[in-house]
């Protein structure tokens, strides 16, 4: 899973080492150390857990081909819950979302998922965020990887569809 972390996955990963770090001092009294891992413990545990982009947005690999090959054309985000860009990018996502026509499907794929793995090779998502713009006859029009999505590229893209 290496491939998938990027340059903005060390916002999520040195946190959580700051925290592990705090957990791992030698503290003095038995209550002292059950109080301070007791609260690294929840601070670890809320940050995984509030600070992610969620799931696919399909169930399987057929669902999201069936998508594609709809004849509509789809904006594809390939995310990871431990890059910090795609977390980032997810408002943006959301704006877009509000701002597309009918016409337009949405496909987010968390890269983590098994059902994404063929669409990854597929569409060489092997960085996250990657964002794709797919026409309606099933090609690639746009894309991008890495980095807050660049939603005024994304929305003349899939007008252009």
């Amino acid at each position: 899973m290496l491939e998938f972390f990027n340059q903005y996955s060390a916002f999520v990963t040195i946190p959580g080492i700051i925290v592990l770090m705090i957990a791992l001092l030698p503290i003095k009294g038995r209550r002292a150390q059950v109080a301070v891992y007791s609260v690294a413990a929840i601070v670890a545990i809320s940050v995984v857990f509030t600070l992610r982009p969620g799931d696919s947005t399909v169930a399987s690999e057929v669902e999201a081909q069936s998508l594609i090959t709809s004849g509509q054309p789809v904006f594809v985000e390939f995310f990871s819950n431990s890059c910090t860009a795609c977390l980032a990018s997810e408002p943006i996502v959301r704006s877009l979302e509000g701002e597309v026509e009918d016409d337009v499907q949405i496909l987010r794929l968390n890269v983590q998922d098994s059902i994404a793995s063929q669409l990854i090779r597929d569409y060489r998502a092997y960085l996250t965020p990657t964002f794709v713009v797919i026409g309606r006859d099933g090609e690639e029009l746009w894309r991008q990887s890495g980095g807050l999505l660049d939603k005024g590229a994304a929305l003349a893209a899939l007008n252009g569809a």
